[in-house]
């Protein structure tokens, strides 16, 4: 059998948040693991509509100038359902952030993990959304928009747009960028 990195850890609480009209999905689940104090966690379960999603997927057409991806913006309004882990961002020799050609867009300086630098929140996002015209999905990028109207198609009352995280105790789960390149690890809480 093949030894694999591995830690347990335990469901310490789980979170409930909605988010409003015109967040950004990705800048709303920054706050949240600010907020709440989540180091790692799961995020079990994100439901609503969105005003546009911003995704990146595995590429139709594979080139050395798109790393084997496609950024899309895609107009809705989206159904959306996501899940996904959050983790802690880890720059460890205090690096610059990846090429630009690795991320397209230039809004998170390390790419669609969602993170910012040296230990800041960091997650990685699974999305299917799907408009009148097309169903598609990818990892989760900022300007992804929370939409105004809702169920009863309008916009006066609060947003059902709705995230659930599962916050994790005694493992840290830490997306590294280090000289030797970017991988996840695990250590002890």
């Amino acid at each position: 059998m093949r030894k694999r990195l591995g830690m347990r850890g335990k469901i310490e609480e789980i979170i409930y948040v909605r988010l409003e009209a015109g967040e950004d999905f990705v800048h709303a689940l920054w706050d949240i693991c600010k907020e709440y104090d989540i180091k790692t966690g799961v995020l079990l379960d994100a439901t609503g509509n969105l005003a546009k999603v911003r995704l990146m997927r595995n590429s139709r057409e594979p080139r050395r100038d798109n790393w084997g991806v496609d950024f899309l913006e895609i107009p809705g309004p989206l159904m959306v359902s996501a899940t996904g882990i959050l983790g802690t961002g880890w720059v460890p020799e205090n690096l610059p952030p990846s090429p630009e050609s690795h991320r397209n867009y230039p809004d998170t300086g390390f790419g669609p993990g969602g993170w910012e630098g040296h230990d800041t929140p960091y997650f990685k996002i699974n999305m299917t959304a799907t408009n009148a015209y097309e169903t598609i999905c990818g990892h989760l990028l900022q300007g992804s928009l929370v939409a105004a109207i809702n169920h009863d198609g309008k916009a006066d009352v609060p947003s059902h747009f709705t995230v659930a995280i599962a916050k994790v105790s005694g493992v840290i789960l830490r997306a590294t960028y280090d000289k030797t390149g970017f991988y996840h690890d695990l250590v002890p809480a």
